[in-house]
C-alpha cells in the first residue's frame, strides 16, 4: 500500500502573475551536484547543516529517498531549479513526538539555493505552490510546519498565506514554533489563485500544443 508521500505526484505547476512555479522529484544521482552547491550556501548552512563532501550527500539522499514518510523535490521557477523541498507526513515525522498529529497531517520544509531569486517576491508564490500540492493531491485537512522561532522573516510570510501559530514545542536543535495552514481557511483566501493557475496552464499547454 502506499503511504500518504508516495501517493503525491511526481510533478506539479502552479501559475501566478505569468510566472511559472513547480516541484518535481528529486533525480538520483543526477541532482546531487546541485544540491551539494546549495547546500554549500552561506544562507543555507545554518539552518539545514548539510554542508558535506558530495559522496557523504549521496549518501545522506539515497538514504533520504528510500523513507517512505516523505518525498524529496526540487522547485523551480520559470523551467530554472531554484530551490529543494521535502514534503513530509506529520504523523509519522520527528514532528508528530511534539504534537497531536491526524494522520492526514503533511507539512514541508524548503531553501531557495539559487541566489538569484532573492528579493524577487517569489517566496509567497513558492509556499502557495507547496500548499496547492498538498491540498490538491491528498487528504490533508492541514497543513503543519516547525521552523525555528527566531527566524522572523518566515513567520511575517506564513501568516499572511493562513499559517497560523500554535505553540512552541523544544526540539533537539531548536525551539520551534508549531504552524497548522487549515485546507478551508486556505482555499477561503486562495482559491480563486488556483483556479487562475489552472486556466493559465490550459492556455499554455495550448500554446505548446500549437507549436508542435
Amino acid at each position: 500500500m502506499l503511504t500518504l508521500s508516495q501517493k503525491l505526484p511526481d510533478y506539479f505547476e502552479y501559475y501566478e502573475d505569468g510566472t511559472q512555479y513547480y516541484v518535481r522529484q528529486v533525480q538520483y544521482p543526477q541532482d546531487i551536484p546541485l544540491l551539494h552547491q546549495w547546500m554549500h550556501e552561506p544562507h543555507v548552512i545554518p539552518q539545514w547543516q548539510l554542508n558535506k563532501s558530495e559522496l557523504e550527500l549521496q549518501v545522506y539522499f539515497d538514504k533520504m529517498l528510500a523513507d517512505d514518510h516523505q518525498r524529496l523535490m526540487i522547485v523551480g521557477v520559470d523551467g530554472k531549479d531554484v530551490g529543494y523541498t521535502e514534503i513530509y507526513e506529520g504523523k509519522r515525522d520527528r514532528l508528530g513526538r511534539y504534537y497531536d498529529g491526524d494522520e492526514h497531517d503533511l507539512g514541508w520544509h524548503l531553501l531557495f539555493g539559487d541566489k538569484s531569486v532573492f528579493g524577487k517576491g517569489f517566496l509567497r508564490p513558492t509556499i502557495r505552490l507547496l500548499s496547492f500540492y498538498i491540498f490538491e493531491n491528498s487528504e490533508a485537512k492541514k497543513i503543519v510546519g516547525e521552523p525555528d522561532h527566531t527566524v522572523k522573516p518566515y513567520a511575517a510570510v506564513v501568516a499572511d498565506l493562513c499559517y497560523e501559530s500554535q505553540r512552541l514545542i523544544p526540539m533537539p536543535e531548536k525551539t520551534a514554533m508549531l504552524y497548522y495552514c487549515f485546507r478551508e481557511t486556505f482555499y477561503d483566501k486562495f482559491g480563486e489563485y488556483y483556479a487562475a493557475s489552472q486556466q493559465q496552464c490550459t492556455q499554455q499547454q495550448s500554446q505548446d500544443l500549437s507549436l508542435t
